[in-house]
């Protein structure tokens, strides 16, 4: 049994409290997505009274992280449709909407299917935000977690509070143009302190959210229970490590540009990587408490399915297949074979009609091609064998450190750094891939990728061709966020979102939005 040690007056976070109440009503009054169930989400009242609920709370953060990565709807259906790096023809949760061409703006009108893709995604990462506030702002008020071995489990929650305040800042940075940002001290009884601030300054705030996660964390030593983030009980070092790689994510990821992501700074990314992970950062899926519905979407058989985009896979193909697939009208995309010595997309460089180590060969291809001829695809993303139930499952790889840190030598030049890098990207790209390696001039002739111009690839799009293949089936967002800096999201596609139009309905402020070939669109 947890005991309370001399708590001192609780009216500083009260406000803190106000707010994830008002969060909370309006997504409960509002059009629900019920794909996510929190079932360690305490009520909050007692929360803040009671140790035991108020490490619950901090602990219930990564279910929001979770159900928007992996889990919900309104993310898993949509964006890695969006992104191209899966392709269907079902219409739930806006996905044919969004993903259509010519790309239109984002609907961001309170009304709309497609506005519950931004809106739900607000809502989480607010919800995982103000649970780690209201959880710090008890402790900082003298609340203590004492369990009834007599442990002062204190720390550990302490750690991990900061460490998602600095992701849920970091999501909300990387996908919105704007946002507010609150912490524990953060008085929101003060309208100023509730504007939206612009995305640069978000994520500012994350970096330095995770930065004082991870300075508290090495001088504090715990380690969590597993079932925070299930299967990996981590130490306090452990999730430091965690917390530089969410920094290098967050880094790269934020870029909205190919001239934003030019202008990063590499020597910072590369600081991160190297103080990151050194293996893959996993949890384990277990039926029927944890288990990944974007693992599902992108393998399973039905007829509600997504298959691999050919703007994912197509870069693979050698036989001139993909730059006429590339060229043809709208209309007359039709699916094609991929002839490619790449062997995760197919089994054999003379045969597409094989399953490669990451991909297989569906005869069938998307069935609604009513939809749009150009949305069909012969091949399917299966490098879990279709599970998505059971066994570990990397949220980061170590790999996807390794292509960040290649992308930040190539950035930063010089002999010795171009050399490390293709040692980096060799790794995958020859031993899974078993393809030729690259060098400091590119991709050799007749090997992946080919660009759309029917040239071998630069070092910098092999790179990102390893990126895409290595790292599909992460999560439904990093495709997304990683093709706008690289410049390979279809044109006219949204490359933020706009704070969600309820909210700004709400707060009588104009409704805004991105896409379509106006602000806001890659090009």
């Amino acid at each position: 049994m947890y005991q309370l040690k001399q708590p001192k007056n609780t009216g500083k976070y009260t406000s803190v409290s106000k707010l994830f109440m008002l969060l909370l009503i309006v997504s409960l009054t509002s059009c629900q997505d019920l794909s996510v169930q929190n079932k360690t989400a305490p009520d909050r009242e007692r929360a803040l009274s009671n140790p035991g609920d108020v490490e619950k709370l901090i602990a219930s953060t990564f279910q929001d992280y979770w159900g928007r990565t992996q889990t919900s709807g309104t993310s898993i259906n949509t964006m890695p449709l969006i992104a191209d790096e899966m392709t269907g023809t079902y219409a739930n949760n806006a996905a044919l909407e969004m993903s259509s061409e010519p790309r239109t703006p984002y609907n961001n009108s309170p009304t709309s299917a497609a506005h519950e893709t931004g809106r739900y995604q607000w809502y989480a990462w607010y919800a995982a935000l103000s649970s780690a506030n209201e959880g710090l702002g008890a402790i900082d008020e003298g609340l203590e977690i004492i369990d009834e071995d007599d442990n002062d489990n204190t720390a550990r929650a302490v750690g991990f509070a900061k460490f998602m305040q600095g992701v849920s800042l970091g999501y909300l940075g990387m996908i919105f143009d704007q946002a507010a940002i609150t912490d524990e001290h953060t008085d929101l009884e003060d309208p100023a302190s509730l504007e939206y601030k612009p995305y640069p300054q978000v994520l500012d705030a994350s970096f330095a959210k995770l930065e004082s996660a991870i300075d508290f964390m090495e001088n504090n030593s715990f380690t969590l229970p597993s079932d925070w983030m299930p299967g990996a009980p981590l130490t306090n070092d452990e999730l430091a490590r965690v917390a530089y790689s969410f920094a290098a994510r967050f880094k790269v990821y934020g870029a909205r540009t190919p001239e934003e992501r030019q202008a990063i700074d590499w020597n910072q990314v590369i600081s991160y990587v190297d103080k990151g992970i050194v293996d893959d950062f996993n949890i384990i899926l277990e039926w029927p408490d944890l288990y990944s519905m974007y693992l599902y979407r992108a393998q399973n058989s039905g007829s509600y399915r997504a298959h691999a985009d050919y703007k994912l896979v197509g870069p693979a193909d050698t036989s001139g297949a993909y730059q006429d697939w590339l060229n043809a009208d709208l209309n007359s995309k039709e699916p094609f074979l991929i002839y490619t010595p790449d062997r995760r997309i197919t089994a054999h460089g003379d045969t597409a009609e094989t399953d490669g180590k990451y991909f297989r060969y569906r005869e069938e291809g998307i069935t609604k091609a009513e939809r749009g001829i150009y949305h069909n695809s012969y091949y399917q993303w299966y490098r879990r064998s279709g599970n998505y139930w059971e066994g570990p499952h990397a949220l980061i790889q170590k790999t996807e450190m390794d292509l960040l840190k290649a992308e930040a030598l190539v950035r930063l030049g010089g002999d010795a750094n171009i050399a490390e890098a293709i040692d980096l990207v060799n790794k995958t790209r020859v031993q899974n891939g078993e393809l030729k390696p690259i060098s400091a001039s590119g991709v050799p002739a007749g090997s992946a990728p080919v660009m759309g111009d029917g040239s071998p690839g630069s070092l910098l799009d092999a790179i990102y061709y390893e990126r895409m293949i290595e790292l599909a089936g992460t999560d439904a967002l990093r495709a997304y966020l990683d093709r706008r800096g690289s410049g390979t999201l279809t044109p006219g596609t949204f490359y933020q979102f706009p704070v969600p139009g309820r909210e700004l309905q709400t707060l009588g402020l104009p409704i805004y939005t991105f896409g379509g070939g106006g602000a806001g669109s890659a090009e």
